[in-house]
């Protein structure tokens, strides 16, 4: 590690799940920012693992890199993450694999950008009828839509928030309380399952952005009460969703149910403009103090 006063990010997204950036061009970016510890957090992928095995991106020296994954569940039919740290990728890979071949993840987000396109017929919105998913990245059906409805400012002119990534995806389309809801969990792990799995990788199982969800102060502690019946090992402190008093509140949650915490900026690159690496929308910073705890106890691969 290249010095005392440590730069952290431990959330991040590349090409290989719903990110912009390639893994050399995030290890580039990270060095440039001076960061020295970070974790790899693809949803449902282990690509950026993959890439530095077989040499088509390189770690700079002296900087730790954390294996990590974020997987996609499902609590009650609805969408939450739960991150896993320290995890050996090859396990995360054999169960990734099984539960999720290539077909299947086309399928799957080819039949949610269809439902996606029957929301928007009958909100009388305009769009291109020939788009499709074809990659089966996580949540490409409603990226692929979300870029097509903002090419018509008609659009925005209707609905101001299409053109918000983040509020519309969190406030409407995972939203079964929305007319833009589209359910995307029937193929989803449990808290559980996802808990299990990083423990049998070696990993430390840690829930992910709490306050992401727009859930009350009660509910949040009650997902995280939750997680922690289910094994979860940690959560997350710190993240760009986080309002002013949230971090106060997370603190009091992860020691009322002995969680370690961790902190990342969840960067997407320009799929979620404005979010810096490091930094976030200015509100975040990862102190190397609140993860010390844990540090020592997971897998780490070190150039």
């Amino acid at each position: 590690m290249r010095r005392e006063n440590h730069v952290i990010d431990l959330h991040m997204h590349s090409v290989h799940s719903d990110g912009t950036f390639t893994t050399q061009d995030l290890l580039n970016m990270l060095w440039d920012k001076d960061v020295d510890i970070f974790s790899f957090t693809d949803h449902d992928s282990i690509g950026c693992y993959q890439d530095l095995e077989q040499g088509k991106a390189r770690l700079y020296s002296g900087v730790t890199l954390i294996p990590g994954v974020e997987l996609t569940c499902q609590v009650g039919g609805e969408l939450r993450d739960m991150l896993g740290y320290g995890i050996d990728v090859s396990v995360i890979a054999e169960y990734l694999d099984r539960k999720y071949s290539p077909e299947n993840r086309i399928r799957k987000q080819q039949l949610v950008l269809e439902r996606f396109k029957e929301i928007c017929r009958k909100k009388h919105l305009t769009f291109d009828e020939s788009i499709t998913a074809n990659e089966g990245k996580k949540a490409e059906g409603y990226t692929v839509m979300f870029m097509e409805l903002n090419r018509h400012p008609e659009n925005i002119a209707k609905y101001p928030f299409l053109n918000d990534a983040t509020r519309l995806y969190w406030d409407h389309f995972t939203n079964p309380e929305s007319e833009f809801f589209v359910d995307e969990t029937f193929d989803l792990p449990d808290f559980e399952e996802a808990i299990r799995v990083i423990h049998q990788a070696g990993g430390m199982a840690f829930v992910a952005h709490p306050y992401v969800y727009g859930l009350s102060d009660r509910d949040t502690e009650a997902l995280v009460r939750f997680a922690a019946d289910k094994g979860a090992d940690g959560m997350e402190l710190k993240h760009q969703s986080n309002r002013e008093g949230h971090v106060e509140k997370l603190r009091r949650i992860a020691e009322k149910y002995q969680l370690y915490l961790s902190g990342g900026t969840d960067f997407h690159g320009y799929n979620k403009p404005g979010i810096k690496l490091v930094t976030a929308y200015g509100n975040m910073q990862m102190d190397f103090r609140d993860m010390e705890p844990w540090f020592g106890l997971v897998k780490k691969v070190e150039a």
